[in-house]
């Protein structure tokens, strides 16, 4: 494990080692290849990372639920300072298997389970996820922590299958077009996370990526399966959430440092995003 990373195991059953992992690094370029240990499900809670792996290039951030296959070889980057904080399900094969063959009976191989390699995480999924997190920290009741964790790592993989349709799919695009558009949505997403508080407008943004803001927003759409201001409200939402499960508790404050308006339109865009107002949320954690 790289000197500026930690990890922390949580919680233990059902064939899921639940670790709580947290990467202080500052810039970084594309590292050597690592193994992964295990098969694993990531979920971001904080920050952003580059991950690369046979040719494709992920930006991740808490949008997304990462899979990763045991013994196969991933390089990692750090595109901006600040490092990350995860989530990680370690998953034995046997679960892990299980796991996939529910959402799609044809795709798991025991050797490598996860064909998809990320997908969007599902509001259900980052609200287990929460929920988790605080049974584990209140050392809940063994049942209440494996009921969660079996919906979580359910809805986590469900999920991903569930986004991995959303994209728009076009008759005869070629593989070199695919490619392009995947790169240019990743760089979007790369810069969106520069200042989520602050985000470019679209022309900008398209200038930056050197396209026309039509483009920029068909791609992004097709590609990643969320409208950029789609993808900016609910990143934000879930930056919010974790500073609030860190502690924050002037919300007013909270909501003009993540770039909204005012107290109403960070309560107003909070609810929608998670069902409830971010003055529960708090209380809960």
């Amino acid at each position: 494990m790289p000197e500026h990373a930690s990890r922390r195991l949580l919680f233990e059953s059902l064939g899921i080692s639940v670790i709580d992992f947290r990467c202080h690094a500052c810039v970084e370029r594309l590292g050597t290849e690592e193994p992964n240990p295990t098969h694993s499900i990531v979920l971001v809670r904080r920050g952003v990372f580059g991950r690369s792996h046979e040719g494709r290039s992920l930006v991740a951030d808490p949008n997304h639920v990462l899979f990763f296959n045991a013994a196969e070889g991933y390089r990692y980057s750090h595109p901006v300072a600040g490092g990350d904080d995860c989530t990680i399900l370690a998953v034995e094969s046997a679960r892990a298997l299980e796991l996939v063959a529910r959402h799609a009976p044809r795709d798991p191989r025991p050797e490598s389970p996860f064909r998809l390699s990320h997908g969007l995480s599902s509001r259900r999924a980052a609200e287990l996820h929460w929920e988790l997190l605080q049974l584990a920290d209140r050392r809940a009741p063994r049942l209440a922590l494996e009921d969660v964790l079996a919906e979580l790592a359910d809805e986590a993989v469900g999920g991903a299958y569930r986004s991995a349709g959303e994209p728009i799919r076009r008759r005869g695009r070629s593989a070199a077009a695919g490619r392009r558009h995947r790169e240019l949505a990743e760089a979007a997403k790369l810069i969106l996370n520069e200042r989520p508080e602050a985000p470019p407008t679209l022309s900008d943004l398209a200038g930056r990526l050197g396209c026309s803001p039509f483009h920029l927003s068909r791609t992004f759409h097709g590609t990643v399966g969320l409208s950029l201001r789609r993808y900016v409200r609910r990143l934000r939402a879930r930056l919010a959430a974790e500073r609030l499960a860190a502690g924050a508790r002037d919300l007013t404050g909270l909501a003009l440092q993540l770039g909204y308006f005012d107290h109403s339109h960070f309560t107003r865009s909070f609810r929608n995003e998670w069902g409830i107002p971010p003055s529960r949320f708090r209380a809960g954690q």
